[in-house]
Order: C-alpha cells, then structure tokens, then sequence
C-alpha cells in the first residue's frame, strides 16, 4: 500500500546532508565531464587562427597617436628552439643558478 503525501516529510528531506553529497558529486562528475569535453574540442576540432597580427600603439606629445598594425599569414607550423639561463638567491642564504633548453612548436 503507498504511504500518502506528507508536506513536513516532503520539507524536511530538503534538510538532509547525503542528498545534496549526492547532488554535489553529481554536478561535479558532469562539471569534470564538461571539461574534459572542452578540452578535446580546444585541442583538436577548433579551428585556429591563421592571420598573426602586431599592434604598436605609440603616444606622443600633444595627444598624438599613432597605431601601426600588422597582419601576416601564419605558415602551418612555426618551430622555435630557445636556450635561457637564470639565477636565484633564496632568504635562507640558497644560491645557484641554472638553464633551461628546448624547442617550442607552434601549430
């Protein structure tokens, strides 16, 4: 037999703590579903910018200015190898320095 409709029942589970945990991991599940999804659309259906543009914007006196714009077609795959030294010198007294190396692919 069915237990008929109860309004204090019916208010009271809005107060209950394991629903709303289990709303809670639920909205998180498809949050993280989301963007993983984001991320794949981003990284491989999006379709890229092919123009690469410049803007210098210079100010000079007398509330003069002047903007130089360029715009130049981006060639498929541009690769740009780099080589960069740094130094640091921690509160604890810690000195050193060090060097990164590699090659940066822009797509």
């Amino acid at each position: 037999m069915a237990e008929k409709f109860n309004l204090l029942k019916f208010l009271g589970s809005f107060v209950e703590f394991l629903p709303w945990v289990k709303t809670a991991l639920y909205a998180i599940g498809f949050a993280v579903i989301g963007f993983i999804g984001l991320v794949v659309y981003r990284a491989f259906f999006m379709p890229t910018q092919t123009v690469r543009q410049e803007t210098h914007i210079v100010a000079q006196p007398g509330s003069q200015v002047t903007i130089d714009q360029k715009q130049e077609k981006k060639s498929g795959v541009e690769v740009h190898p780099f080589v960069e030294g740094y130094g640091f010198a921690e509160s604890d007294n810690r000195k050193g320095v060090g060097g990164k190396a590699g090659v940066r692919v822009d797509f």
